[in-house]
């Protein structure tokens, strides 16, 4: 059965809105304020989407920002929408630019799409330049022995890439990076599932309509449900490279 992008979907972004993640800009702005990150510095958002936080980095804090995105669908609509931002398509294993780009690279609920988790840490440990800071938003399993059942649906959703959050500080710390920063923000994802089942009468109605059916729903939520899903910050910044 042919895979299905849940992200690219008119369902998902009626619930989620332009950030296509939970809390909106929240965390994002909170970055920000962390790594002091100024008009001086490039930021490059990794999995850009429609473009919301390359426009908001620009217009609310003046930094100049590109996003990279591998849906060229998302990028046509956030084109037309923000005429004056940067977006390209690339992804996350194999990013179009230079060593040392970048002072920080945001991905926002975007790593739990990405093939390859430590081939991403890899390329953005290289795009970073000395001292930059990685913030990744996005969802983990606070029971993650059964995230391996995911791997048995077909869509394409950050709910089917749940974290383990001890692997993924694992897999941060033996590339080179220092965590700065590791915060639990349950509650962001927690509404939002209040309102998709205000919307839609169940999360297993959503699935269905989101996947375009490509998943049973119901099915999908339940094991959703034993790995109890939540969502964190992590803002990591870039050390020594590992030569080990």
């Amino acid at each position: 059965m042919k895979c299905c992008n849940a992200y690219e979907s008119k369902h998902m972004r009626d619930v989620t809105g332009i950030t296509l993640r939970p809390g909106k800009f929240i965390l994002t702005d909170k970055a920000v304020e962390f790594c002091k990150f100024s008009s001086e510095d490039f930021i490059m958002d990794l999995g850009s989407g429609m473009g919301a936080t390359v426009n908001h980095l620009y217009e609310k804090h003046g930094i100049n920002t590109v996003g990279v995105d591998p849906s060229q669908k998302l990028i046509d609509i956030g084109s037309n929408k923000y005429k004056n931002i940067n977006l390209v398509k690339g992804r996350g294993e194999e990013i179009p630019f230079p060593g040392e780009s970048f002072s920080g690279v945001f991905a926002e609920c975007t790593m739990s799409l990405m093939d390859d988790v430590n081939l991403v840490i890899e390329e953005v440990f290289r795009v970073l330049k000395k001292d930059g800071w990685f913030i990744i938003t996005d969802v983990y399993a606070k029971n993650p022995e059964f995230t391996d059942k995911l791997n048995e649906f077909t869509a394409n959703s950050c709910m089917r890439g749940l974290h383990n959050l001890e692997l993924l500080q694992e897999s941060l710390i033996k590339s080179g990076f220092k965590i700065m920063l590791l915060e639990d923000c349950s509650d962001m994802l927690k509404n939002l599932m209040v309102k998709i089942i205000f919307t839609y009468g169940s999360m297993s109605v959503f699935w269905n309509k989101t996947t375009g059916c490509s998943v049973n729903g119901e099915e999908f939520h339940e094991i959703l449900r034993m790995c109890k899903p939540g969502y964190f910050i992590m803002i990591a910044k870039k050390g020594e490279e590992n030569l080990e």
